[in-house]
């Protein structure tokens, strides 16, 4: 069983055990000892639960993450939603909070005139151990990262490789971004500015009725793959193919 669910269940049990209590007819220990008992299963249902979703791999989908400071880049306006030539990214790390995890692989495609032309992917030595869940979300180990190179010697290159171009990512704004400016911020080197494009709210805002807009439920949507990888660079390919095909949508139904 995984983690994740383990916590699910055991949050379930108590709280279920918390609104059961009152009503336990063997219980004889007075009004003040229920309440406690109440508090003390309350306490561990929601402790449980929190648990659960530190380690859902879709968290950073479901609320803001931690940032150092407040995010630099710049959002682009409706009107510069479709650009033709563009560098679509994507990061792994070792967690969801951009001042205490670490990058551990950044992944770029190249764009131009809607076609794929180069492909940036590096691995990154976080210099600590890897949780069990990121090793199992994306398949990385402590032995695949051990002789990579660390981020401050990866972010020059990456920083080239982007140039002045426009960044497509899935939830590149509250994720991908913050990480960048964090480990920028935290190595005193000049901050990414590039103009951004977000898939995340742009796929709510096309597709409202869809109940679901992570990486992996567009690609399926848009019949582009059956799975995501959550290696960074493939990732960052299936997202312009995701945005590609939302273009193709807004160009379709007038969506200037």
């Amino acid at each position: 069983m995984r983690k994740r669910t383990l916590y699910w269940i055991l949050a379930a049990l108590f709280a279920a055990s918390a609104i059961y209590a009152p009503f336990d007819d063997n219980r004889d220990s007075g009004l003040p000892l229920t309440i406690v008992t109440i508090i003390a299963l309350v306490a561990l249902a929601v402790g449980f639960a929190m648990a659960a979703r530190k380690v859902d791999p879709e968290a950073r989908f479901k609320k803001k993450p931690k940032s150092v400071t407040k995010m630099k880049s710049k959002p682009v306006k409706a009107k510069d939603l479709m650009v033709d030539n563009y560098t679509s990214i994507d990061l792994e790390t070792t967690g969801f909070s951009p001042s205490d995890d670490r990058i551990v692989e950044i992944g770029a495609i190249r764009v131009r005139n809607g076609r794929p032309v180069k492909r940036y992917s590096q691995l990154i030595n976080p210099q600590r151990p890897l949780p069990e869940e990121i090793t199992r979300l994306n398949g990385l180990t402590d032995a695949d990262l051990r002789n990579q190179p660390t981020v401050d010697q990866v972010l020059p290159d990456f920083i080239r490789f982007i140039g002045n171009d426009t960044l497509i990512g899935h939830n590149i704004n509250e994720f991908d971004a913050a990480f960048l400016l964090a480990n920028t911020t935290r190595l005193g080197m000049r901050h990414i500015g590039n103009k951004t494009i977000d898939t995340l709210p742009l796929d709510r805002a096309l597709y409202p009725e869809e109940l679901k807009h992570r990486l992996v439920d567009i690609i399926r949507r848009f019949g582009i793959a059956q799975t995501e990888s959550h290696r960074a660079a493939d990732d960052a390919l299936q997202t312009a193919q995701c945005y590609e095909t939302m273009k193709a949508y807004m160009k379709a139904n007038g969506i200037k």
